[in-house]
């Protein structure tokens, strides 16, 4: 299985803000010594609406960042989403990133996930990468540090560049159960050798609250209309 290096997604030199008191999107990250981190709703974040953070075009240690935002989605279906445009090594030499993205307070009950990455390494032999998907049935806050991933690792994806170029797509589902509100983490680790890129880099995990059975459903039916005979006889007695 292949992977993708979601690092783009920790472009802002600014420590995470005070938990705001809706669901929490945050990243943070490590570029080549580099630590970064921000949470949707600070300074860093150049998109005003909740669940929604974007980050400016930037250089972090010699690394440019072009287009990087994370979207989480809460309701029927659940999703923590990750992309950017263009991650560019400026340096003569290897670099190696680390990012984790994570979200809050995605509802249940939900019993399973779908994940997916891609991207295209340009420039880039030898560059590798290794993607992790977790989810947390306690509502975990992640993304603290650059290795902070809660719960339980759901997937895992990785690719080392061949070819110029050398693009990838994976995909993974699986049962994944939590009742009440849960948190879903992404995780990467990855190398890029000197000028090389990663091109329309993406990475995003699923989940559906589950839908009662018919035949569920038609029990409680039955069940609320015996309470209410019960309760019409009472009153007929």
């Amino acid at each position: 299985m292949k992977r993708l290096l979601y690092a783009a997604t920790a472009i802002a030199g600014v420590a995470l803000a005070t938990t705001p008191a809706h669901a929490v999107l945050q990243l943070s990250a490590n570029i080549n010594g580099t630590i970064i981190s921000c949470a949707d709703q600070a300074a860093c974040d150049t998109n005003p609406l909740v669940g929604q953070l974007q980050i400016a075009n930037q250089t972090v240690a010699g690394v440019e960042f072009l287009g990087s935002a994370q979207t989480q989605v809460i309701g029927p279906t659940n999703s923590l989403d990750t992309s950017s445009f263009q991650i560019i090594n400026d340096n003569n030499h290897s670099v190696n990133i680390q990012v984790a993205v994570s979200g809050t307070s995605f509802t249940g009950p939900v019993a399973a996930f779908s994940a997916s990455g891609s991207g295209t390494f340009e420039n880039a032999v030898g560059s590798s990468v290794s993607e992790t998907f977790f989810a947390s049935a306690t509502n975990a806050q992640g993304a603290a540090t650059p290795t902070d991933l809660p719960g339980a690792l759901l997937a895992t994806f990785s690719k080392t560049a061949a070819t110029n170029p050398d693009s990838f797509s994976d995909n993974a589902s699986g049962a994944f159960a939590a009742a009440g509100l849960y948190s879903m983490s992404e995780g990467t680790t990855g190398v890029l050798t000197a000028h090389g890129s990663l091109v329309g880099r993406s990475q995003s995990i699923v989940t559906q609250q589950a839908v009662p059975e018919p035949a569920s459903v038609g029990l409680l039916g039955v069940g609320l209309l015996g309470v209410g005979f019960v309760a019409r006889r009472k009153r007929s007695v």
